[in-house]
């Protein structure tokens, strides 16, 4: 049977990219969508998170894996996201396909953006704990500020190639919202936020979001009116998740060191606004 199988890594800001454009290549093919989650087994950093949407996901098997590579022998089935740019190329694909990388571009789904915020919408909402942070949220014109401070500051691998955006980056961004959005209001989000008071400008009032899990953290970040984001995709995708039609999002000019030298020319959407970091 024919299928598009994607490969699963990293947390779950890269497992709705890598989710989303296998949906896309799914719907224009008629094939199944699989996903490969092996690579967990030893990926000991994250947790396979996209259950936590309440959609239904078939998880691809070693067999399934076996008979795509027998029944397309002579055909190309892997693709490999190489460049991290995006490859409008792997939309056009019509035949079984095993595909495994990144994905991170909203030009591989923007045009079923519908569906994928269909898709990516919280089914069962029984993780919301703090009703009123949300409340206030909603009947505000607030604006999400989203610090990635954590592993980007602990591990040495994700240093090479993930910085930390610094105070002047937030500065900017708050200074922008405030001049272009009336009476905004701050809400601060983040995996440490401790330590995310020493990232933010003085003068401005802040509500530091005491969430419960990371279902809170995307799905509030997401009903702000306005999301200042970091360079991470789960901040990217809190943003992106947002229906707001007059939204404004800032987000860092580019989003990895230098030393990794990665061309991230198309992962920021072009109506988000970018700060120079």
């Amino acid at each position: 049977m024919d299928k598009i199988i994607v490969n699963l890594i990293g947390g779950v800001g890269n497992q709705m990219f890598q989710y989303a454009i296998g949906y896309v290549l799914s719907k224009n093919t008629g094939f199944d969508l699989y996903v490969d989650l092996s690579a967990y087994s030893d990926y000991k950093v994250r947790n396979f998170e996209l259950n936590k949407f309440g959609f239904d996901i078939k998880v691809a098997q070693v067999c399934d894996f076996e008979n795509l590579n027998k029944k397309h022998l002579f055909k190309k089935t892997l693709y490999k996201d190489k460049k991290k740019t995006f490859c409008p190329q792997v939309l056009k694909i019509k035949h079984s396909a095993y595909l495994k990388g990144f994905w991170q571009s909203e030009k591989y789904f923007i045009d079923n953006r519908d569906d994928i915020l269909s898709l990516f919408n919280f089914r069962d909402k029984s993780f919301i704990k703090n009703d009123t942070l949300l409340s206030d949220i909603k009947n505000s014109n607030s604006v999400s500020i989203n610090l990635r401070l954590g592993d980007y500051i602990t591990n040495d691998a994700n240093k090479k190639i993930h910085f930390v955006c610094k105070k002047d980056y937030y500065t900017n961004a708050i200074e922008y919202m405030s001049k272009s959005i009336n009476n905004p209001k701050f809400f601060v989000f983040s995996d440490d936020i401790e330590g995310s008071c020493a990232y933010l400008p003085e003068g401005y009032e802040y509500i530091y979001a005491n969430t419960a899990n990371w279902q809170e953290d995307m799905y509030f970040m997401s009903q702000a009116k306005h999301n200042i984001v970091a360079n991470s995709s789960f901040s990217w995708w809190a943003a992106w998740l947002n229906n707001n039609s007059g939204k404004i999002v800032v987000a860092p000019s580019r989003w990895f060191t230098r030393e990794a030298k990665i061309n991230d020319k198309d992962f920021i959407p072009e109506s988000w606004v970018k700060i120079p970091v």
